[in-house]
């Protein structure tokens, strides 16, 4: 499997929702993502003006998986993956390349808001690749 990371575009906002409702824990439907203000009508501008970066793997031109951060607060906002994908380093490589380019914004901490729950696959994730929890 050879996959290509690059920046996320706003051309890639739509098939974002799609994956973020097929991941397979703590997915979130395309009609709650609206309702929570999770659009591209709000996610635009913000990634127009550089206040949302965000990073995709792409598979054979496919978009597979995303990471968006959020340069001015520091939040790690949103990292899914397709299931297929899952355990191949891809949510890793998109969170370190979302975390560097957070840091390249001259931000001296980062943060990101993940539930307690450790039956849920994020709670090891993050914690095995560095972040810790602070309450």
């Amino acid at each position: 499997m050879t996959l290509v990371y690059r920046r996320a575009l706003d051309s890639d906002l739509d098939i974002c929702a799609e994956i973020r409702g097929a991941t397979r824990d703590n997915s979130i439907d395309k009609d709650t993502l609206i309702a929570i203000g999770v659009t591209t009508e709000i996610w635009s501008p913000k990634l127009e003006n550089d206040t949302y970066i965000g990073m995709v793997a792409l598979d054979k031109g496919e978009v597979i998986a995303y990471c968006y951060g959020n340069t001015q607060t520091g939040e790690v906002l949103v990292l899914a993956v397709l299931p297929e994908y899952e355990g191949h380093g891809v949510g890793k490589k998109l969170l370190f390349l979302v975390v560097d380019c957070l840091f390249s914004q001259g931000l001296a901490e980062l943060w990101l808001a993940a539930g307690v729950n450790s039956n849920i696959r994020a709670y090891g994730f993050y914690r095995h690749v560095g972040w810790l929890p602070t309450g």
